[in-house]
């Protein structure tokens, strides 16, 4: 085993050593080439002289070709002795030996592509067309459709003159140039388009056609199921045209009231007159319309003369029992609502919060462009203030509309008096004192001058004293008893007045009984 590994050794060696030397005649036959060129090239300058050269050249050309074929034959050796020493070829998946091909048809995957190869498929491929927007040059072709194709095959040039051969083919001679064709179809862009819509508005020829070819008015009618349409119109108005100016709806005349659940007897729309039957206006002309429902509309035509007539409406379900529903006033700008008012008008309003459309009055101004009607009735452009205002008709004179006048009384005088009284005789009350004493006093003495009478004995004796006087005992006490009986006293008291003050009293202002609103004016 050692000995043939050496041997393979050295064939290897002497393969290696044959494909240097390959390379080397390879390189000189390269260069003898370049140099039989450049010889040629001489010679071709001076063709006149240079025969001898050119001679040489062919050798030399000649040369190079020998050198070439055995850089051939060393390759084939080396190949040869590869295989001797079982070396493998490449693959996608491992290393190895690769021939070279120039061939440009094969499917090899085991075969290297030399630079011929690869040039030759380049040439190849600057003579193709992308996929996606190709440009053409020179005369392309493509396979002729046929006659009836309809899908997105190409349509060359003789798939063209065949259908425009056929188009003219079926025209008359006096369209038989596409210019003729062009001015018939009126130069339509949208030729095809324009056909297709007309045709699809065609009945098709078929057993219909042929069926109703036959027939006479009447009998279309029939067969086209319209005998009951046509009937119900026979006695309509027609929906347009003058002949609808031609007719009337007549009167009917009175009509009677219809209430409750009555109905009216005659279908359709009927037009009568009311004359004091239980309408609401004593004279007016109805429209009543009969059908699943029914319905009536009243115009009024009595009044004042000028003022605009009333109108009214009702209307009846279709249920058997249902009654008839109540008269509504229909209202217009002429003839509005009761519960509307004129623009300007002040209205007590029992809330803070002030409707859509109105405005509080509170002394603002306003703008007379936005709102022209409540400048017509207020031209300033001012809204009264008329909070803690009362409103008070206009008198006689001495005011102007809108005009403020201040609380107060009207001038006036008072009278006032006391009433007289006459409180008449009036009697005291009376008490009895009883009887009362006195208290016991009065004892007292007398002087006689010259005597003295002696009081005791059963004589007087009387002595004298010369020069002196005599005194008598003291004596005199003694009380009374006095008589004090009951008794009255009457006390007159006649007629008399009093002066009477009357004191300040009453609110800060004059005032009567009264609820506070708002005060609001509609804006328009």
């Amino acid at each position: 085993a050692a000995a043939s590994e050496k041997a393979a050794a050295a064939s290897a060696a002497a393969a290696k050593i044959s494909e240097t030397n390959a390379a080397t005649s390879a390189s000189t036959a390269a260069a003898s080439a370049t140099a039989a060129s450049s010889s040629a090239s001489e010679a071709s300058n001076h063709a006149a002289a240079s025969d001898t050269s050119a001679s040489l050249a062919a050798q030399s050309s000649t040369a190079a070709g020998a050198a070439a074929t055995r850089a051939e034959d060393a390759a084939k050796r080396a190949e040869d002795i590869a295989d001797v020493i079982s070396l493998e070829d490449a693959s996608l998946t491992k290393k190895g030996i690769v021939k070279l091909s120039s061939a440009t048809d094969s499917d090899s995957e085991a075969l290297a592509a030399t630079p011929k190869a690869v040039h030759a498929v380049m040439d190849e491929v600057q003579t193709k067309a992308p996929l996606d927007s190709p440009v053409f040059t020179g005369t392309p072709t493509t396979p002729t459709p046929p006659d009836d194709a309809k899908g997105l095959q190409t349509a060359n040039a003789e798939f063209v003159r065949k259908l425009i051969a056929a188009l003219v083919g079926s025209v008359p001679e006096s369209l038989d140039t596409l210019q003729e064709l062009a001015d018939a179809l009126g130069n339509d862009p949208n030729f095809a388009t324009t056909i297709t819509n007309m045709i699809a508005g065609k009945q098709p020829l078929d057993d219909t056609l042929t069926a109703l070819s036959g027939k006479s008015i009447e009998g279309l009618i029939e067969y086209v199921g319209l005998r009951s349409t046509i009937d119900k119109a026979a006695g309509a108005l027609p929906a347009g045209g003058t002949a609808v100016a031609a007719n009337r709806l007549a009167s009917r005349g009175a009509l009677p009231a219809l209430t409750g659940t009555t109905r009216g007897s005659d279908g359709g729309l009927i037009m009568g007159e009311v004359y004091n039957n239980g309408y609401p206006t004593q004279y007016g002309n109805i429209l009543r319309l009969t059908g699943t429902g029914d319905g009536e509309i009243l115009i009024g035509w009595s009044g004042t003369n000028g003022a605009p007539a009333p109108a009214y409406i009702r209307s009846h379900r279709d249920t058997a029992d249902a009654e008839w529903s109540e008269w509504a006033m229909l209202y217009t700008t002429l003839n509005p609502p009761p519960d509307s008012h004129p623009v300007g008008a002040a209205i007590a309003w029992p809330s803070d919060a002030t409707p859509a459309g109105y405005a509080l009055m509170q002394g603002q101004s306003f703008d007379k462009s936005a709102y022209p009607l409540l400048a017509i009735a207020y031209p300033s452009g001012v809204i009264p203030d008329m909070r803690g205002w009362t409103i008070k008709g206009k008198p006689i004179s001495g005011r102007a509309v809108l005009s403020q006048e201040m609380d107060g009384n009207k001038s006036h005088s008072h009278t006032a008096r006391a009433q007289d009284t006459d409180l008449g005789t009036k009697s005291t009350s009376s008490f009895d004192y009883g009887t009362k004493s006195t208290n016991t006093t009065g004892n007292h003495t007398h002087q006689f001058g010259g005597y003295i009478n002696s009081y005791w004995g059963d004589s007087n004796h009387t002595s004298f004293q010369p020069g002196g006087g005599a005194w008598t005992q003291a004596a005199g006490d003694h009380a009374h008893t006095v008589y004090i009986g009951g008794h009255e006293h009457t006390m007159y008291i006649g007629p008399h007045g009093h002066v009477v003050i009357v004191d300040a009293d009453g609110n800060a202002e004059t005032t009567v009984k009264n609820i506070a609103f708002n005060y609001i004016v509609r804006l328009a």
